[in-house]
């Protein structure tokens, strides 16, 4: 029997998703550091308190997906944190081989986190998350694109407990240690 004939099965547990099967999201946890809050979206019409994303468009990337998303919904313009964080990503210039390990790194502006949401039976949603700030020079907040949301902000004190879901709360958390960190 030939190579290319073995079945074999993977080393690893796996899925694998034709590209109408999924949807790829970014969003922000966004800041105002001046006076450390958090903007958290009141979704009007389900009363539930959640975080800026949205579908990333064909061509654009994760990043400019989240500076648009979040200053759609929540009509403030803002900028990406670099964070300094671990992560299994190598470094922008590999000089050599590395093991695929978590390794540390300052002022890096990537994902701190990813969500994965199935949606339905093979379908999933994939949500990569990024630190933002309110770019407190800019004018007054513009008028965010939906009527469905209300952009509130809250203390760090104060967002975790207004938070509607778990994981939202889990993850503003890890953001806060990381702006608090930087």
């Amino acid at each position: 029997m030939t190579r290319a004939t073995v079945m074999a099965e993977p080393r690893f547990d796996s899925e694998q998703y034709a590209s109408e099967a999924f949807v790829e999201s970014v969003g922000a946890v966004l800041f105002r550091l001046s006076t450390q809050e958090v903007c958290v979206l009141h979704d009007l019409k389900r009363d539930e308190y959640v975080l800026a994303k949205g579908r990333r468009n064909c061509g654009e990337t994760r990043r400019e997906t989240a500076i648009r998303e979040v200053t759609e919904e929540t009509g403030y313009a803002c900028r990406l944190l670099t964070l300094n964080m671990h992560t299994r990503a190598p470094p922008a210039v590999e000089t050599e081989q590395l093991a695929d390990v978590a390794r540390f790194y300052t002022d890096i502006c990537e994902p701190f986190t990813l969500q994965i949401r199935h949606l339905a039976e093979s379908h999933i949603k994939l949500i990569w998350w990024f630190v933002a700030a309110v770019d407190e020079q800019a004018a007054s907040p513009g008028t965010p694109d939906s009527e469905r949301y209300v952009a509130e902000f809250y203390s760090y004190a104060d967002v975790l407990d207004k938070l509607t879901f778990r994981m939202d709360r889990e993850m503003v958390k890890r953001a806060m240690e990381l702006v608090e960190a930087r």
